[in-house]
């Protein structure tokens, strides 16, 4: 089990302990499932330094999408199974996934140390489609944080990330996604006695978000903006928020339902602040190994694995949904 670290800093509203607890056997990583960067699932990195969150230094305003992030992917083709990308990958014996670790509902590691959610079962899905099962020996996880997973991608740490990466086109001419497979939204999360509804009520305040993520940009976007307060994983910006460090969190909308979950003193709040279009990212030029998987993908949603999923993990939490109507870019 990783250990919690406490963030105890002199602050002018009363200091609580953390609340966050284990919902149906989540294992608490309160204090960073991966803050080491990167490591195989089951490892042990060690707990972040006391005093974690620094304030995210300034940046542009996000630039306008200027390509089409829901047709990006290469269309499935019959022959991608023999391609030699693909090819490797069998030979080599088992496939790399970088995931999360600290996100409930979507990744995370267990009490019985093994990862689960709604992205794990679709790096399952993969994983049986290439061996016939999804065994330890077949399928290694790598917990990894948001900011390592582009360049794990292009060092080749991984062979594929499946960790609510949202598909954007700055991120295009860095790693190369499968077709959307999730439709999520930025949203907040908040204390339910706050009174908050939204950024606009956060002008001033500090409002934690993941290094890396796109949800850092669009806080510090608002006019009058809060201060954004970067951490190295989410579950960092729970013990933030329920030290009273930070007022708010924000993030897409999933992995702020696995939070609330957690604590029912928080909840999700406010419209959909941008649209997170969730893609399984791999390093540019492996073409077959994108078709591949983007026909995996199409499977697993037309013989009701996503539903499954969908309804297993994320269906009390959110409203009701179905797999996106897959769009290529060819």
């Amino acid at each position: 089990m990783r250990g919690i670290a406490m963030a105890d800093k002199a602050s002018g509203r009363a200091r609580r302990l953390p609340r966050a607890v284990a919902a149906a056997g989540l294992a608490l990583v309160t204090a960073s499932a991966c803050s080491a960067g990167t490591a195989m699932v089951g490892a042990h990195p060690s707990a972040p330094a006391v005093g974690f969150g620094s304030t995210a230094s300034p940046m542009a305003s996000p630039a306008p999408q200027t390509c089409n992030t829901s047709a990006a992917s290469l269309r499935p083709t019959a022959q991608a199974a023999n391609g030699k990308d693909v090819a490797a990958i069998k030979q080599r014996g088992y496939l790399t996934v970088g995931v999360a670790a600290d996100q409930y509902l979507t990744g995370y590691l267990a009490s019985d140390g093994n990862e689960e959610g709604f992205d794990i079962d679709l790096a399952d899905a993969m994983a049986k489609s290439l061996f016939g099962d999804s065994s330890k020996a077949h399928l290694h996880l790598v917990a990894m944080s948001t900011d390592k997973r582009i360049p794990d991608l292009q060092n080749h740490t991984v062979d594929l990330v499946i960790d609510t990466m949202t598909i954007t086109c700055t991120r295009l001419t860095m790693v190369d996604f499968s077709a959307v497979y999730y439709n999520a939204s930025q949203k907040l999360l908040v204390e339910k006695t706050s009174g908050d509804k939204g950024l606009a009520d956060l002008a001033g305040q500090k409002v934690c978000a993941q290094t890396g993520s796109t949800s850092i940009q669009l806080i510090q976007s608002q006019h009058p903006a809060p201060t954004a307060i970067e951490v190295t994983d989410i579950s960092d910006c729970l013990v933030l928020l329920e030290e009273n460090q930070v007022a708010a969190i924000s993030t897409d909308d999933t992995i702020l339902a696995g939070l609330a979950k957690q604590d029912p003193n928080l909840e999700v709040v406010g419209n959909a602040l941008e649209p997170e279009p969730y893609g399984i990212a791999m390093a540019h030029g492996y073409d077959d190994l994108e078709e591949y998987v983007n026909g995996v993908l199409a499977q697993y949603e037309a013989d009701g694995g996503w539903t499954a999923a969908y309804n297993q993990w994320l269906a009390g939490s959110l409203p009701a949904a179905g797999p996106p109507v897959a769009q290529y870019s060819d």
